[in-house]
């Protein structure tokens, strides 16, 4: 016998049931896409920086620091040795020329000076003494001249009027007496003659004598001139005007010749001393112009030397500076400084990421409009500047890219901004 059952037909909805989950899921699915996209990797919005790409006229600085030099330094020595006995000046004094900086005291140079004033007045009242001597010698020997003239005058005299009687025929005068007379006019010539070569010679030798003891006084003057500028030296003074940078010694320290005593410059004759890395220094060029930063004022000043030595993975580079300078401006005061290397026009440029070398190609993350999205870009960088950068390629005016650090996502093509 056949039972008759009684079939339930299922509610409708409970045969859709087993979709609900699906379309869940993918509701799900949408959503989750429509929130994170394609990214790969979270970053909170406040812990990056971003900046947009400009496009106008771009200045390339290099930036560096350094100090100001003075053009003009230097060292004042010891041009005598002794002891330090009064110390007048300090550092930061400004000083004239001729102006005292300080005392030294040497006894044993007093004394050699003193020595020598003593010696000096020795020959000298030993040469007058001398000379008189010499001079009352060639007054006998004029004298002497006279004497030996007048006889030979006389003995001729007596000549002549023999000879005339001779030539007369008068026979007073013998041929012996004569003779004799001819004799005697001889011998008084020669006396004569002889007393004159002596007085000669005697005035020759008081010229010489006169000219070695000049030549000695001023041999013992020399010595004297150089005893007193020597004891004058003690008496240490500056040689120029200036600021005194550095006194090298203390009261009561010895000193010994050509020793360090204290180092002057100029106050307004100043230049730069940069420090440039060596990676920018092939963009600096002599005559470029520079841009000092004092903390107060600004000095524009000029590439004058490139060290061509890199030490420490720095180059040394000089910058001249006009002759008026602001009151600020001191030796050895530290300054920043922007070297213009060249002006670019119409061109693309951004804030300087954290790591852009000069004509690289480097990855970084551009914004999507909504600001939501970072994609990881291929960019080609220019030209470097002190805080912006060129863009050759990979990027367009108006583009907002990431410029902080980026190295912990770097592995991921695009991050969500949170």
């Amino acid at each position: 016998m056949d039972i008759q059952r009684d079939l339930t037909q299922p509610v409708r909805w409970k045969k859709l049931g087993y979709l609900l989950p699906v379309v869940a899921l993918a509701l799900g699915y949408f959503a989750m896409q429509e929130f994170t996209g394609d990214a790969s990797y979270f970053v909170d919005r406040e812990t990056v920086v971003t900046a947009k790409v400009e496009q106008g006229d771009f200045q390339v600085n290099v930036r560096a620091t350094g100090v100001l030099k003075p053009a003009e330094i230097r060292w004042v020595a010891a041009q005598v040795s002794g002891r330090v006995e009064q110390v007048l000046v300090k550092a930061g004094a400004e000083v004239e020329v001729g102006q005292l900086l300080l005392k030294l005291s040497n006894p044993q140079l007093q004394r050699e000076l003193e020595q020598a004033r003593w010696e000096q007045e020795a020959a000298k009242a030993e040469n007058n003494a001398t000379i008189v001597s010499l001079e009352s010698q060639l007054v006998e020997l004029d004298n002497q001249v006279v004497s030996a003239d007048l006889g030979y005058q006389a003995e001729k005299l007596k000549l002549d009027a023999e000879t005339l009687l001779i030539e007369q025929g008068n026979a007073t005068v013998s041929q012996l007496d004569y003779q004799k007379s001819q004799l005697a006019v001889k011998r008084e010539q020669q006396k004569w003659q002889a007393a004159k070569q002596k007085a000669l010679k005697m005035r020759a030798e008081i010229e010489a004598t006169k000219a070695a003891q000049t030549a000695r006084f001023g041999l013992l003057e020399n010595n004297l001139r150089r005893m007193q500028e020597q004891v004058d030296a003690l008496q240490v003074r500056a040689d120029k005007s200036g600021v005194v940078q550095q006194i090298s010694l203390e009261l009561g320290e010895q000193v010994s010749l050509g020793g360090s005593i204290a180092l002057l410059a100029s106050q307004q004759n100043l230049y730069a001393e940069l420090q440039v890395p060596e990676v920018r220094v092939q963009d600096i060029q002599i005559g470029q112009s520079v841009t000092l930063d004092t903390r107060n004022n600004e000095i524009t000043g000029t590439v004058s030397r490139i060290d061509p030595a890199v030490e420490n993975g720095m180059v040394l580079v000089d910058v001249a500076l006009p002759d008026s300078l602001p009151a600020d401006a001191r030796p050895e005061l530290t300054v920043d400084a922007q070297v213009q290397v060249s002006h670019l026009s119409n061109t693309l440029y951004v804030r300087r990421p954290t790591y852009a070398p000069k004509s690289s190609r480097i990855q970084l993350y551009k914004l999507d409009q909504a600001g939501r999205f970072a994609h990881k870009t291929a960019v080609a960088l220019g030209q470097v500047s002190v805080n912006r950068v060129q863009i050759v390629s990979g990027l367009s005016a108006g583009d907002e890219v990431i410029i902080s650090d980026s190295s912990d996502w770097q592995d991921h093509a695009e991050i969500k901004l949170n």
